[in-house]
């Protein structure tokens, strides 16, 4: 019993755990926010959609046009300096956002009756700017945590990687779910002033926890604090080629950030199980000091899916449409399918191609001897 608590002690004080919490504290105030940003942008403008479509229009554009300059700033800059400011920027924005909107819900006519009712249009732009930048300061942390962190705590293990990849999909799929039921009971009980307290308090009590956590993280993983440069790095695939090769590594990265970006974007609108597969082979095969702009970019294709998706439902609204956006969607999945093995394909021949020239040239350095 003793050796079982201590363990569970153990684990309870390592990495894994911290991340873990960390991760669905930080997720289930995403989801908490982005379900009550919409309803509260339906309330402000009298049940009409228009305030949501804007803001979705703003956060998607925003993350497409900056999603490659947010992961350079990522690879930049030292891990723990990314997290804190990308926590403190999201959690504050999310706070400043949720004061403004109780401000406008308590006092919604006397606004409307300064400047002509332009105060309310301000207060608008206010609130989705605030929101749009905690979307980008999330995407930030996403990347930072999930895509780079993860990678480095498991040691490079693939195994260990799966199994916290997949335990953070979980975490995220049932945040997912019971986030916005949450916050929605909160809302429908009380009041939607009484949500933007809630979602308030929440933020700021995350704020601190989330802080401490990935601080402690960072101290009892020393690797995290080693960034290496671009030319320096050796990515989980190449150490273990290096072990069987001495040569022939230089185009890998620039094979797979051509042929992956691809498969992800055609089978997210309606496919989710590559989901976990395509993620640690991003993990695996892009070299650490660019992991940062690599994902910013798959967010951006992400995102530019989503505008892609939102066109053609908005192209074709009507019920009778439905069996056309099917086959479009079936289309996507079959080109992601189709992209995919063709990478898988130029990945196996390259592997292939280096291993025969490092037997020829292990042939010719016995023969000089």
């Amino acid at each position: 019993r003793n050796k079982s608590f201590e363990t569970l002690l153990i684990y309870l004080k390592g990495p894994e755990f911290l991340i873990y919490v960390s991760g669905a504290l930080s997720m289930w105030g995403d989801r908490m926010w982005h379900f009550a940003m919409s309803v509260f942008l339906i309330e402000l403008y009298g049940h009409n959609l228009l305030l949501t479509g804007i803001f979705g229009l703003v956060v998607a554009g925003s993350v497409l046009l900056l999603g490659a300059l947010i992961g350079d700033w990522v690879d930049r800059n030292p891990r723990n300096k990314v997290a804190h400011a990308s926590l403190f920027i999201q959690n504050i924005s999310v706070t400043v956002c949720s004061i403004v909107l109780m401000l406008v819900f308590s006092y919604k006519k006397r606004i409307e009756q300064i400047w002509d009712g332009w105060l309310t249009v301000v207060c608008y732009m206010v609130v989705i700017v605030l929101a749009n930048v905690a979307n980008l300061a999330s995407t930030a942390l996403t990347i930072a945590i999930q895509r780079d962190w993860i990678v480095v705590i498991t040691g490079y293990n693939r195994g260990h990687l799966a199994g916290m990849n997949a335990t953070m999909r979980r975490i995220d799929q049932v945040t997912n779910i019971l986030a916005p039921l949450a916050v929605g009971q909160v809302m429908t009980l009380s009041s939607n002033v009484v949500g933007c307290g809630f979602i308030l308090g929440w933020n700021l009590v995350s704020l601190i926890v989330e802080f401490i956590f990935l601080s402690r993280v960072y101290r009892i993983v020393p690797a995290l604090s080693i960034k290496p440069p671009a030319m320096e790095h050796q990515s989980y695939l190449e150490k273990k080629r290096e072990r069987k090769r001495s040569q022939g590594k230089t185009y890998i990265f620039e094979i797979t950030r051509c042929m992956m970006f691809r498969p992800m974007c055609c089978y997210f609108p309606g496919l989710w199980s590559f989901d976990l597969t395509v993620t640690q082979l991003l993990q695996e095969t892009i070299c650490e000091s660019e992991r940062g702009v690599v994902n910013g970019v798959q967010s951006s294709m992400n995102y530019l899916m989503d505008l892609l998706h939102f066109i053609m439902v908005i192209s074709a609204p009507q019920p009778q449409h439905f069996g056309i956006l099917v086959i479009i969607s079936i289309l996507f999945i079959f080109t992601g399918h189709t992209m995919y093995f063709l990478y898988a394909r130029k990945i196996t021949k390259f592997d292939l191609t280096n291993s025969q020239l490092f037997k020829t040239s292990k042939e010719e350095c016995r023969k000089n001897k």
